[in-house]
């Protein structure tokens, strides 16, 4: 038997629409996995998520992703899987935590698992299950650690690093916000400005993680074309981004597709204040939440 974890992860990262995904430590998802000898998938408990995901394994995103990794090892045992949600919310990359929780447990049974790169294949199928399409930010950031830049034609990912001691501060709303919805909300059009500022805040960010520059990655957290959109299905988002940028925070953003906001600070107390002011704010607009302090998370995926 072997026991995994896979971290949260914020996409989109602001500017990075689709492009750039972060793991952040804390909450994610445990998935244990044994060999058995029937052929195929058996999801025998779920934990953690309030009976919401279905048993079935090829309707349960871990077990979508768990039984593609058989076929790329070429297994022929089947595997049974216990799963525990730990990602809270919307936003947080809580289908592509299960995903990628699914498909590298199966991988660490083998007697030589294979690099994680041949592991994303499996997790993309797992997702596309709930996502309806090919979205890797979250999976690569959850697979890999750290911050990851994606391109979803070439269905590939790469890592890009960390930025040690950056203070990671996510505020989960009470209020859900589907993903399609969110995707809906989306104009097909947008100002070519708006298109150039984006490019250059997500370029920014990938050269501040390579540098260690926390106060360029948070100030590059600047989203002009999607989150002007967005900012309207959570309530009370312009004041809590307002709330945070006042307490201290670099910079701050939707999370994902949300309903989850994140900030991000050079100093541990000075994350307090920011998740303190986030709360208030998000309470003055009757609306509970829950708030989460972390960091980076560099390892990705693993063992436990």
């Amino acid at each position: 038997m072997v026991r995994v974890f896979a971290p949260a992860s914020v996409g989109n990262v602001g500017p990075g629409f689709d492009v750039l995904g972060m793991a952040i430590t804390g909450p994610g998802d445990t998935v244990e996995a044994e060999w058995t000898d029937t052929p195929g998938v058996r999801i025998v408990q779920i934990t953690g998520d309030d009976g919401a995901l279905p048993l079935d394994a090829n309707k349960n995103t871990a077990g979508i992703a768990a039984r593609e990794m058989l076929k790329v090892c070429g297994a022929t045992k089947g595997v049974a899987l216990r799963i525990h949600k730990g990602v809270p919310g919307t936003g947080l990359g809580s289908s592509a935590a299960s995903a990628v929780a699914g498909a590298f447990a199966v991988n660490a049974l083998l007697d030589q698992p294979l690099p994680k790169e041949a592991v994303l294949p499996a997790c993309i199928e797992g997702e596309r299950f709930v996502s309806g399409g090919v979205f890797l930010d979250n999976l690569a950031a959850a697979l890999y650690g750290g911050v990851v830049t994606c391109h979803t034609g070439m269905r590939t990912a790469w890592r890009v690093g960390t930025i040690p001691g950056l203070q990671v501060v996510v505020v989960t709303p009470a209020a859900r916000v589907l993903t399609r919805e969110s995707r809906g909300a989306l104009a097909e059009r947008i100002p070519m400005h708006g298109f150039v500022h984006n490019m250059a805040a997500a370029c920014a960010m990938v050269a501040a993680v390579a540098r260690k520059d926390a106060i360029t990655f948070g100030r590059a957290i600047d989203d002009q074309v999607v989150e002007p959109q967005r900012a309207r299905l959570i309530k009370g988002f312009e004041r809590v981004k307002a709330a945070a940028i006042g307490a201290g925070a670099l910079g701050c953003s939707i999370s994902g597709a949300g309903a989850s906001v994140f900030a991000v600070c050079e100093r541990p107390g000075q994350a307090e204040r920011v998740g303190v002011a986030m709360a208030t704010a998000f309470a003055n607009a009757d609306m509970g939440c829950t708030v989460t302090l972390a960091e980076m998370d560099g390892e990705g995926a693993r063992v436990l």
